[in-house]
């Protein structure tokens, strides 16, 4: 109603300006030919939900700092409380993998490239196996010897929600669903994205051996499966 009002108020003006035969200059020029909108209602755009917020305020800390200021973002990953609805297109979960990434079971003992890891649990539990990284070169190990196994450092279990942070300088670690029956869905931040870019080292615990592996293809690409690109 307020768009037609508008309208008809217009054309009113310029018939009454035109009757009176002024010799001002009209409202319009006569041949004024012009794509009115029909609407004064923008577009409609996608609602930004909290979950893009964070990844907006998590892309913004990072580029506009000459390094990570790790309490920034452990604070923003923190404060978002995970919803589903809002990040279930990027989790894809395939039954006949124990492990899925989605750029947003067990793994191997691995390293980060010596990169800084932030990790919060949007759904399920997560239970991180901290190794002491060997210090005995893997040529002169033997496997099977029980002298040269890898020790553990600790064991933690996060629920939902928890923020979890780990670098080279603390070791290495392995991250495991205990859950039989619930699929367990992770947020990760690297920081530089180095192992992205150039792999990283896995680790056999029993001889402490190294491994370089190169980067992991993503199961799904900003929520749309690989296998669909």
């Amino acid at each position: 109603m307020a768009s037609n009002n508008i309208a008809s108020t217009a054309i009113r003006t310029l018939q009454s300006t035109t009757s009176s035969k002024q010799s001002i200059s009209p409202f319009l020029p006569r041949d004024f030919i012009g794509n009115f909108p029909t609407s004064f209602i923008g577009p409609r755009k996608q609602p930004t939900t909290s979950f893009d917020t964070l990844v907006n305020s998590l892309t913004h800390s990072l580029t506009t700092t000459p390094s990570p200021h790790l309490p920034t973002l452990t604070k923003l990953l923190r404060n978002y409380t995970s919803n589903p609805s809002e990040w279930q297109k990027y989790a894809y979960a395939n039954p006949s993998k124990q492990y899925t990434r989605n750029l947003v079971a067990e793994v191997e003992v691995h390293d980060h490239a010596a990169s800084h890891c932030l990790m919060k649990i949007m759904k399920g539990g997560l239970k991180e196996t901290r190794w002491i990284t060997p210090t005995v070169p893997p040529s002169a190990s033997l496997a099977g010897n029980k002298e040269i196994e890898m020790q553990i450092e600790g064991v933690r279990e996060y629920g939902m929600e928890k923020v979890a942070y780990m670098c080279d300088d603390m070791g290495l670690h392995s991250i495991a669903n205990p859950s039989n029956t619930e699929y367990a869905v992770s947020l990760h931040l690297y920081t530089p994205p180095n192992a992205a870019m150039h792999g990283c080292h896995i680790f056999d615990p029993l001889t402490g051996e190294k491994t370089h592996v190169k980067p992991g293809a993503y199961d799904s690409v900003r929520g749309v499966i690989t296998s669909d690109i």
